[in-house]
């Protein structure tokens, strides 16, 4: 009896670390109802576990599930990349998703992904008159990004956080220690991973990012009161009529139009917005055309000469001339969404890429959020047919791209210095190149890497002695950036000791055999590890700590020897992701000692701070909490 009891104690103090036991219902859109401020996101239900993200206020979720913690109800919420938990009190649940067979045969025509599928039931639960169209897209994911990551491409504001700045080849002056800007005010590259996650449409599966996907063809159904809720408290309050009609006659949403000016301008409005004078006429661009910085000439200059070429010396004809040009020039040539007039990544005859409305990385987002405004002033609106053309890419990731979340972090993740002592690398030396290859002679048996990180806040890896065993070695020096980017600069040695002579190494076409062993799932026995070894020059053993043999299971914290006859020639640590306790297994008790870490509690270090970093980023955070919490319930397999 002593014994059951015993057990059920500790299953409930199991569960009660958890917060209570998930339910999963379907899915449902929730609303964040705060009066200010933000709502965080946390690892866990419960406001003992580590903050991951926020939420503005009516902003759109998808709730998963619920949680009780005590008398609070926690609420599983995503967010695009956006995944944890948030007190309920401050979601208001929107109409559930019932299993729909119609609606799921039409999205498995459509070919929409499983990936998009939460996000799209969700909203056809709220909103069951809406019409979600895959727009399949011919340039893979890949290849898309690669092209609109380029320097200059995509734009952040100089005041974005410094994560979020790009620090690649042309980006970032290293002489004046300050970022290029690509356009007046100073915009600046925005950071490959920021252009992903804006790219990536199931970021914005819920009923205000959906907008960017809306159809910009002229509505009926659009009136001038939702132009209103737009213009309010701008100077552009009281051009509504003169909108609508250039809507009209260019065949373009008038929302579109307010919103795409409200975005150019501001509430203020620019210098082409209020009239530039040019040899005493007073010119107008809203939609700010042809604004773009050139050598000699600002943005403003730009576009003030672009209105004079067009005469448009009046607000109602720049507005008129702006809405023709939009609707011939991006509308009519499938470029139809605000998303599609974001990133250029179909083919109206004049290739891909090229053809693309705005710079700033944002800006298809922040239109939408006009787009909904407009409509929810607008009665009934909302509960109408709206088309919606959502892109659907091949070789996407298989969860959605993630914004960088660093506050202050910068991306520099370069080296200004890289050598092998004794010996000169094919090419010389740069930055930003990060392929190398030096020979040695035939019977050297290792030699020193060293590098010179550009940034103090910067960590880097991989350098040292390196053992040579013949033929090609590779090393790989890692550096990450304060931001927590990685780049990796690559050496290929060639010669040194040959077999026989050389000094011992292992490898593994199983696990990953590094500066430590991964790859290892829970309960690999010593055997199987052993198993999956191949020495070369040498044996290998594998022992606990203390140097005791290990005969059961494989635990972080263990070490494999690397032998030449009775010399141990190397210990490579063993680790096993979320076995930070190093027993073996995956458990509540691990969960605890990482947040224990993140809190400053207590202190992890080696190889048991590598097994709680489950992200593989090299920074522990509250989103390797989360990773190894879905490990221990089941919900993901073991992380290798």
């Amino acid at each position: 009896m002593r014994k059951i009891l015993t057990v059920a104690v500790a299953f409930c103090l199991l569960f009660s670390l958890f917060c209570g036991v998930l339910t999963l219902s379907a899915e449902q859109l929730g609303i964040v109802s705060i009066s200010s401020g933000t709502l965080n996101v946390r690892a866990g239900a419960g406001t003992g576990f580590a903050v991951i993200g926020s939420l503005q206020k009516n902003d759109t979720v998808t709730v998963r599930g619920s949680q009780k913690n005590g008398n609070d109800l926690w609420y599983e919420i995503e967010k695009g990349a956006l995944r944890g938990f948030a007190s309920a009190a401050y979601i208001t649940l929107q109409t559930a998703y019932s299993p729909d067979a119609d609606f799921e045969s039409y999205l498995d025509a459509q070919g929409f992904p499983e990936s998009y599928r939460a996000g799209l039931r969700a909203l056809h639960a709220a909103y069951p008159n809406w019409v979600f169209a895959a727009r399949h897209i011919v340039p893979s994911f890949g290849d898309a990004l690669n092209a609109e990551a380029r320097v200059g491409k995509n734009l952040v504001a100089s005041y974005a956080r410094t994560s979020w700045k790009s620090m690649d080849e042309g980006a970032y002056n290293w002489d004046t220690k300050q970022y290029v800007a690509f356009d007046s005010g100073g915009w600046v590259t925005a950071q490959r991973e920021v252009v992903a996650y804006y790219m990536d449409p199931r970021n914005f599966l819920d009923d205000t990012g959906i907008f960017q996907f809306e159809s910009l063809s002229f509505s009926a159904s659009h009136t001038l009161d939702g132009v209103r809720q737009i213009f309010s408290g701008t100077f552009m309050s009281g051009m509504e009529e003169m909108f609508m009609q250039a809507a009209r006659e260019a065949g373009v949403s008038v929302l579109h139009l307010a919103s795409r000016a409200r975005q150019e301008q501001g509430a203020n409005g620019n210098a082409l917005g209020r009239g530039y004078v040019l040899d005493g006429v007073t010119y107008y661009n809203f939609f700010n055309i042809g604004a773009y910085k050139t050598a000699g000439k600002s943005a403003i200059e730009n576009g003030a000469a672009y209105a004079r070429a067009r005469g448009w010396d009046t607000p109602q004809k720049a507005i008129a001339g702006g809405a023709a040009q939009i609707g011939r020039g991006y509308i009519n040539m499938e470029q139809n969404t605000l998303y599609l007039q974001k990133f250029d990544v179909v083919d109206g005859g004049n290739g891909y890429y090229n053809h693309q409305y705005m710079s700033n990385v944002t800006a298809a987002k922040s239109e939408s959020n006009s787009m909904k405004r407009a409509y929810a002033e607008c009665a009934g609106a909302l509960q109408g047919t709206l088309i919606f053309h959502i892109p659907v890419y091949t070789g996407m990731p298989d969860t959605a791209c993630a914004a960088p979340q660093s506050q202050n972090g910068n991306n520099d993740n370069t080296l200004v210095g890289l050598s092998v002592a004794g010996y000169s690398l094919t090419p010389t030396f740069y930055r930003y190149s990060t392929d190398y290859t030096l020979s040695v002679p035939e019977g050297v048996t290792a030699v020193t890497v060293a590098a010179d990180k550009s940034d103090g806040g910067a960590s880097v890896s991989g350098t040292g002695v390196i053992p040579l065993a013949g033929g090609e070695t590779t090393v790989s020096v890692q550096v990450t950036a304060p931001s927590g980017l990685v780049r990796t600069y690559t050496l290929h040695i060639y010669g040194g000791s040959s077999a026989g002579g050389g000094v011992p190494s292992v490898g593994s076409s199983v696990y990953t055999v590094a500066d430590c062993i991964t790859g290892i799932a829970p309960g690999i026995t010593a055997d199987t590890l052993l198993a999956g070894l191949t020495a070369q020059n040498g044996t290998v053993r594998l022992v606990t700590a203390n140097g005791a043999a290990v005969t059961g299971n494989v635990a972080t914290g263990q070490v494999l020897q690397l032998l030449a006859g009775d010399t141990v020639h190397a210990s490579i640590p063993i680790v096993i992701y979320g076995d930070v306790s190093g027993d073996g297994a995956v458990t509540s008790k691990d969960l605890l000692l990482a947040q224990k870490h993140i809190l400053g509690v207590a202190s992890l270090s080696g190889a048991y701070l590598k097994a709680a970093d489950s992200g593989k980023n090299g920074t522990l955070t509250s989103s390797d909490l989360l990773r190894t919490q879905k490990q221990i319930l089941g919900i993901t397999s073991p992380i290798l």
